[in-house]
């Protein structure tokens, strides 16, 4: 097994080295949303789309003359945005919705994040459609000088051009997964099972992606432990149920309560 401890791409000869192992196999898949490991080993490449019924947007700064050093996290609620400069009134809105804004990761890796529950907002609605990129630019822009960190310089016209990049308008935000994320292969007696950003992974940027793609390894030694030992159909149904449930769970929770507990609250 000495040969399967060195981190090599996985390609169709790995398939000849699993073969030659005669005991039951457990193969772990968690080479991101775009690696070929689970359909190499037979699972579908089909990804289910669900939403979250909110609309969210996102921008990074890359400053590389800055420390990459962690930065307190800020969140502030209930903004709205003037878009009367670009022709648009929003003010006499009759289903006004304030925006949640979230400033997180480093010093030279800075993120931004605005999310609004999906709703009938005029100034919504507009965001939504908007063609002109700037318009985006400039709330980014007003969202980070108005509410950074007291030690850091406010962003200029010519360093954001430089440094940022960002949404153009408004997107629906969804967490996607993988329609087939476990599998047995009775004629190798093999399993697969993906984690990570192989099994899900959400559109929108609020820190805590990496947190999801990986809550499926909660289930992983529950799961190989009913794998390891199933010798029955029943017993392999069982196993392979139980993981299913899990991803099911996992993605119906953040639907349900991701954004309220890392952007909403």
């Amino acid at each position: 097994m000495d040969k399967f401890s060195i981190a090599l791409e996985f390609c169709r000869e790995s398939l000849k080295d699993l073969e030659s192992i005669t005991e039951r196999v457990v193969v772990i898949v968690c080479d991101g949303s775009n690696g070929r490991s689970a359909s190499l080993l037979g699972l579908s490449d089909e990804f289910v789309q669900h939403s979250c019924r909110a609309y969210g947007a996102v921008a990074a700064l890359e400053r590389h003359d800055q420390a990459s050093v962690p930065t307190p996290e800020i969140r502030v609620h209930n903004l709205t945005f003037d878009l009367n400069a670009y022709g648009n009134d929003c003010d006499n809105d009759p289903y006004p919705q304030g925006f949640h804004l979230k400033i997180f990761g480093s010093a030279r890796h800075r993120y931004i994040s605005l999310a609004v529950p999906r709703g009938e907002s005029k100034l919504v609605k507009t965001l939504k459609g908007i063609l002109d990129q700037s318009i985006m630019r400039n709330v980014f822009q007003a969202c980070f000088n108005s509410y950074k960190q007291e030690n850091e310089s406010p962003l200029s016209d010519k360093a954001i051009l430089k440094h940022m990049k960002f949404s153009p308008r408004l997107f629906e935000i969804k967490v996607s997964h993988r329609m087939e994320s476990v599998a047995y292969i009775e004629d190798a007696n093999l399993f697969v099972v993906t984690e990570g950003e192989s099994a899900r992974c959400v559109n929108f940027h609020s820190g805590m992606d990496v947190n999801l793609g990986f809550r499926g390894v909660q289930s992983l030694e529950t799961f190989i432990r009913l794998a390891a030992s199933a010798e029955t159909e029943k017993t392999l149904l069982a196993a392979l149920n139980y993981k299913f449930a899990h991803v099911r769970a996992v993605t119906h929770d953040f639907i349900k309560n991701g954004l309220k507990e890392y952007m909403y609250t």
